[in-house]
């Protein structure tokens, strides 16, 4: 690894804030720009969430981390799996499946050999909304890719994969 100087750190650090700042700053107008099928998904989401519809940004963030968690599992999840999975509370995992089941995005499935234990698998409806999200994310990446380099896109995939890991250690 290379070694860097304090101030040669320190400006580092100020430039990666500064590009942080600006992801943050565009989020709201990239949001703007979803395809009409997965705006009128995005409502329906919305009208059906207790208490009159999402109001935060982080219920549809949490719908599609779901999405991801269950579409790479071979069997269906048992609550505290999810849950811990999502690394929310057991009382969030539950209150976003209640939600999903509500909208037949999610079911409910009887553990086979225990009665009491309650599994979470994605419906038909629910792999076709996540399939549709995560092909929109990869075209919006496919057209930002096209920006870079081939070298320059694996560099950035190195460092991403990285910094990826390093952010995992720290979580656990």
């Amino acid at each position: 690894m290379e070694s860097m100087t304090e101030p040669t750190l320190v400006r580092q650090t100020m430039q990666l804030a500064a590009v942080w700042d600006d992801l943050v700053r565009l989020k709201p107008r990239l949001k703007a720009v979803l395809p009409e099928d997965l705006a009128r998904l995005k409502d329906r989401l919305g009208a059906i969430q207790p208490e009159g519809g999402a109001r935060r940004a982080a219920d549809y963030d949490l719908f599609y981390r779901i999405g991801v968690v269950l579409a790479r599992q071979q069997e269906p999840l048992t609550m505290g799996q999810l849950s811990e999975a999502l690394a929310v509370p057991l009382s969030t995992a539950t209150r976003m499946v209640d939600w999903l089941v509500e909208s037949s995005y999610v079911e409910r499935l009887a553990d086979p050999e225990d009665r009491r234990i309650v599994r979470v698998a994605l419906t038909e409806a629910g792999r076709e909304l996540y399939q549709a999200i995560h092909a929109f994310m990869q075209q919006r990446l496919e057209q930002l890719l096209r920006q870079f380099t081939a070298e320059e896109r694996e560099q950035l995939i190195v460092l991403l994969r990285k910094l990826i890991g390093i952010l995992d250690a720290w979580a656990r």
